[in-house]
């Protein structure tokens, strides 16, 4: 299959060659792009309380760099210099579904492993400052002119300059540098230096990846292991014990077997471990939880699907709710907004209309309604909020 981005590249390619290993600067990934929105609707949308955005100054009153989180008024734009400032708002691809059209074009990459679509507004001068990310990104030139900066070897452990809301970096030797027209896109691989900047007003689509971190793995499941009494309770043993040669060593062997307690506990049990992978990486932002509630059905408990559909009802998605799955022996673990359902492994032909994003009709009901399996799955979803009733256009 060839790539949407380049006809010289597969999706595979550039998975082998490029994915978390090194940038790719791709001309015209997306000739003829439509921002859909404009400046204006962008800062108006920045002004919502719900919506999580920033607005990041340089050679500001208060030093160097000045870091505000909306929600924005009117006059904190009026305020704004012609110059050297960046608008950003997070989840754009959520408040606007029309942009979600974007972020499909990456379906290549598995849809858990989607953060979200952040747009960035600068004039002339506006930047973040160099930095680095730890996770995978695509940089989408959308509107004007923006020159990126890009060094070449991943920074582990960053140098940052103190006393800034912001992780700037503090020495920044670029390697590579070229200027963005629209529909040109950028790739980095985490840990990346890079710095752009606006050489005239601009807007720039960040798809961002999520990458859990270790100890947000730990944390999810030791919340596995808090509902399961059986789990995590094997103690420490020592029956290969020599005599100490000081009472109060934890020796290396000891050590070793400590170590090892803890990687039988997470090989214990392949369920125990998948739900907790997939109740983290399907919980709700924090900053989205109104909003996906906002779309949930009032009444959830009971669902008589075949009446709403003949209503000329229909569902739709809830954008703000993730969704997944994941096969366990011979059922099918189902993940949304961070709990999870266990179902029979006969549903899995069925799953990617009940877990896409793309509406479900009458139509669509017909075929599911002989599989017992999909309508309790289904039944399950939307009474997390996941799907939602709606009228037919």
């Amino acid at each position: 299959m060839t790539a949407f981005f380049t006809t010289q590249l597969s999706y595979q390619q550039f998975l082998d060659e490029y994915w978390q290993k090194k940038p790719l600067l791709i001309r015209q990934a997306f000739p003829g792009l439509d921002p859909i929105i404009s400046p204006e609707e962008l800062a108006g949308l920045a002004c919502h309380e719900d919506i999580e955005s920033r607005l990041i100054e340089e050679d500001s009153d208060s030093g160097p760099w000045r870091c505000q989180h909306g929600p924005f008024t009117e006059d904190d734009f009026a305020r704004l210099p012609e110059k050297n400032w960046t608008l950003l708002v997070q989840d754009m691809d959520k408040h606007v579904p029309e942009l979600a059209a974007i972020t499909r074009q990456f379906n290549f990459i598995p849809e858990w492993r989607k953060d979200d679509l952040m747009i960035s507004y600068a004039p002339e001068g506006g930047s973040v400052g160099p930095h680095t990310d730890g996770y995978d990104v695509f940089l989408l030139q959308a509107k004007g002119t923006r020159r990126w900066q890009v060094g070449k070897e991943p920074i582990q452990n960053p140098e940052l300059i103190d006393g800034l809301a912001l992780k700037i970096l503090v020495d920044f030797e670029p390697e590579e540098s070229w200027d963005l027209e629209p529909g040109d896109m950028l790739y980095l691989p985490p840990h990346i230096a890079h710095h752009g900047i606006a050489l005239d007003a601009c807007m720039t689509f960040s798809i961002g990846f999520r990458a859990p971190t270790q100890t947000e793995l730990l944390d999810s499941l030791l919340h596995i292991a808090s509902e399961q009494d059986s789990f995590g309770q094997q103690r420490y043993e020592d029956r290969d014990l020599q005599i100490p040669i000081h009472d109060n060593e934890i020796d290396q062997a000891s050590l070793l077997r400590f170590r090892q307690t803890m990687i039988d506990c997470i090989s214990q049990s392949d369920e125990w471990l998948t739900s907790a992978i997939g109740r983290l990486l399907t919980e709700t932002k924090p900053s989205l939880e109104w909003l996906a509630d906002e779309l949930m059905n009032e009444d959830k408990d009971e669902v008589d699907f075949t009446s709403q559909f003949d209503a000329g009802m229909i569902l739709k998605r809830n954008q703000y709710i993730r969704v997944a799955w994941a096969s366990l022996g011979e059922d099918v673990l189902i993940f949304v907004a961070g709990e999870h359902n266990q179902i029979e492994k006969s549903i899995t032909e069925c799953l990617p209309s009940i877990t896409g994003y793309t509406s479900l009709t009458n139509q669509d009901w017909q075929k599911l309604q002989t599989n017992m399996a999909a309508i309790s799955a289904l039944s399950y979803l939307v009474s997390k909020g996941a799907w939602y009733w709606d009228s037919e256009g």
